[in-house]
């Protein structure tokens, strides 16, 4: 592992994250996700509860 070159690096790097493109697509799709999760629970906190 030490002996590789910078584009084998570079290829692998690729193929285990995916283009720049690519991992801009996913961080946007997280930042979807993060948000619906934020507005869910804020949901939940605001509903009726059960007797207590």
């Amino acid at each position: 592992m030490p002996n590789e070159t910078a584009a084998e690096l570079l290829a692998q790097a690729k193929k285990d994250y995916g283009t720049p493109a690519e991992r801009q697509e996913r961080q946007a799709d997280a930042r979807v996700q993060s948000g619906l999760a934020r507005a869910h629970g804020a949901e939940a906190a605001q509903a009726p509860r059960g007797r207590r």
